[in-house]
């Protein structure tokens, strides 16, 4: 090189932000500029003569020596190592990362080669910054080039959901993700994504038509994900990152929430508790994927398992009844209208035998009764199964509810039929009785029939009454509470016009009824058997294991007609409203007691009912040795 050009040329790299070293055919250093002081330490004199390997580690000097040769042998302009981490070796024995760019040049006839060297500190510090950050990402991530699509980066959660090393997939396609095969589909996706407007759309939830975003695990198994992606420039380059998040989870949880909605248009046109309880037992099974389900429905004072699921049944044989007011976490939840959860229902010894359960969960249906989920695994249930369970109840809460509502709104219009009725039939012979009455009084056609009209207005007057009970009381029963019997008995026998009539009370204790209801049912079998007894009939009332009896000793009841005198407007006396003995039906029907005409040991009425609460005397009033 002329010493002009070469002046011109050393001022060149003089200028140059970069080292520069230029270096001959045999790796010695013939050139460096200013630069190499603040890089390596040297002075540009220092370097001069010195073989290139003096700024090259010592670790990787032996390799050097050989891809020196070989770029000699096949210049071009080109960076040196691309795609690695370089190190350049300082005066001081310190590494520092650097950038090399080699390009060959002419000098008298001679070929050198010029490196231009960048201190990539700075980058490297971003770039530890960049790594640190893609590994605190609790999602996978990948980095893709934006040009080829090659995977330059994964994070070691996006090994674990795929199931590689993340080295393995470095420098792969990213079509590598995704099943295999759709390749196609998932390349288009991604290269429209780079291409078109991200600022509505960067998260992919799904393809346009809607179908769901997969990627592909080693072992070929399809993993439902969204993708955050983002597409930045890092050292010149395009890239973009994607955040993949395995949705399998949310999946699941919608499916369950469609299953949850289709089960309660189920609930809600469902005829009868039966059928209820069998729809929310599998509906446990279909939503929350478990096979130990149990629905017990609130029957008297106990809780009866209304529907089993074949699982349940299988491996936990016959499920037993529990008592409302027991301890039982069954009872309990029913008493306390809280859900409870057991990780283990092997730590409960109540006596109760489960099988294999072991994770439990009970969920009130109201008044109802209780939703019991079990499972063989210990500590199954996570919070999205408590809430749908949860949600399950209510519904289940909410039809029964409705079931309910409906049965009384069909016994209060059988009742109005029967309202009706009386008022058609019952009270208007009477009425046109006493028209007749009173218009041959008007007329002077008969004598005076004042005892007559009387009569019949107390006749229409008891009617008025037994209907005013039907209609202002009806026949709904709050909360039933012990009644000392004979109390009561005695009390409703002095609310009655009994005349020389007498009452016997045979036996005695608790009985546990409605008091207002109680009440209306004596005094109607009181009056029933004045009316038909006569005023010296004898009325002996007993209290009995699991029922109760009023009986007299007046003429009985036929016993053609014994199934017809609990019916609306049926009566045999010529003051009687036909409402009195229905009323009594009604209300131990309200109480879901049985009620049965029979004849007495006198040869009277007799009416015995069955299905009651009851403590004898004896019982009721034992003294508790622990007062002793």
């Amino acid at each position: 090189m002329d010493q002009d050009p070469r002046q011109r040329y050393e001022a060149i790299c003089e200028a140059s932000p970069d080292a520069i070293v230029v270096a001959d055919r045999d790796g010695r250093i013939t050139y460096a500029n200013g630069r190499v002081t603040d890089l390596f330490g040297y002075d540009p004199s220092e370097l001069v003569g010195e073989p290139i390997e003096t700024l090259v580690p010592e670790a990787a000097r032996a390799g050097h020596v050989a891809k020196r040769d070989a770029y000699i042998a096949d210049p071009e302009t080109r960076p040196m190592g691309a795609g690695l981490d370089l190190s350049g070796r300082r005066k001081d024995g310190s590494e520092i990362p650097i950038d090399i760019s080699l390009s060959p040049i002419e000098s008298g006839g001679r070929c050198e080669v010029m490196a231009a060297v960048r201190d990539v500190r700075d980058r490297e510090t971003l770039r530890a910054k960049y790594q640190t950050i893609l590994e605190a990402v609790p999602d996978a991530v990948v980095v893709a080039d934006a040009a080829t699509g090659d995977i330059v980066e994964v994070n070691e959660r996006a090994g674990d959901l795929l199931g590689y090393e993340p080295c393995d997939l470095v420098g792969r396609p990213q079509t590598v993700l995704h099943p295999s095969r759709e390749a196609d589909r998932y390349r288009a996706l991604f290269e429209e994504y780079v291409a078109g407007p991200r600022s509505d759309r960067s998260i992919l939830h799904a393809f346009p038509d809607g179908a769901d975003i997969h990627v592909e695990t080693s072992g070929g198994e399809r993993i439902p994900v969204e993708i955050n992606a983002h597409v930045f420039d890092l050292y010149d380059r395009r890239l973009i990152a994607g955040v993949f998040r395995d949705v399998t989870d949310r999946k699941e949880y919608q499916r369950q929430l469609r299953t949850l909605h289709s089960a309660t248009r189920q609930l809600i046109a469902a005829d009868g508790r039966e059928e209820i309880a069998a729809l929310v037992a599998d509906a446990a099974r279909t939503i929350l994927g478990y096979e130990y389900n149990v629905v017990r429905l609130a029957d008297d004072d106990r809780l009866r398992p209304a529907a089993v699921t074949d699982g349940a049944e299988t491996e936990m044989g016959d499920r037993p009844m529990y008592p409302i007011d027991g301890s039982a976490p069954v009872s309990r939840v029913y008493d306390s209208g809280e859900s409870l959860r057991f990780d283990d229902v092997r730590t409960l010894e109540d006596g109760y035998d489960r099988g294999d359960a072991r994770s439990a969960m009970y969920h009130p249906m109201g008044d109802h009764g209780v939703i019991s989920v079990v499972d063989p695994a210990v500590g199954t249930f996570d919070p999205s199964d408590e809430e749908l369970a949860s949600v399950l109840s209510v519904n289940a809460e909410i039809a029964l509810n409705r079931l309910s509502y409906e049965r009384d709104l069909e016994r209060q219009n059988e009742r109005l039929d029967e309202f009706a009725s009386v008022v058609a039939h019952d009270l208007r012979n009477p009425l046109n009785v006493a028209q007749g009455l009173l218009e041959g009084e008007r007329t002077g056609a008969v004598a005076t029939h004042g005892d007559e009209i009387a009569a019949v207005l107390d006749r229409m007057e008891g009617i008025v009454d037994d209907v005013l009970t039907m209609v202002r009381d009806g026949y709904e029963v709050d909360d039933a509470e012990p009644l000392e019997f004979d109390t009561i008995v005695a009390d409703c026998w002095d609310c009655v016009a009994t005349a020389d009539a007498t009452l016997r009370v045979e036996s005695d204790g608790l009985l546990y009824a409605d008091s207002s209801r109680i009440r209306n049912l004596f005094e109607n079998l009181f009056r029933n058997a004045v009316e038909h007894g006569g005023p010296d009939v004898t009325v002996t009332v007993a209290l009995s294991e699991g029922g109760f009896a009023v009986a007299d000793d007046g003429p009985g009841i036929p016993l053609a007609d014994r199934d017809r005198v609990l019916e609306p407007g049926w009566t045999t006396g010529e003051n009687g409203t036909g409402l009195g003995l229905n009323i009594v039906r009604e209300i131990a029907r309200a109480h879901d007691w049985g009620i049965d005409v029979t004849e007495s040991a006198a040869g009277g009425a007799r009416f015995e009912f069955t299905g009651v609460r009851t403590v004898s005397a004896d019982d009721a009033f034992e003294p508790d040795p622990e007062r002793l």
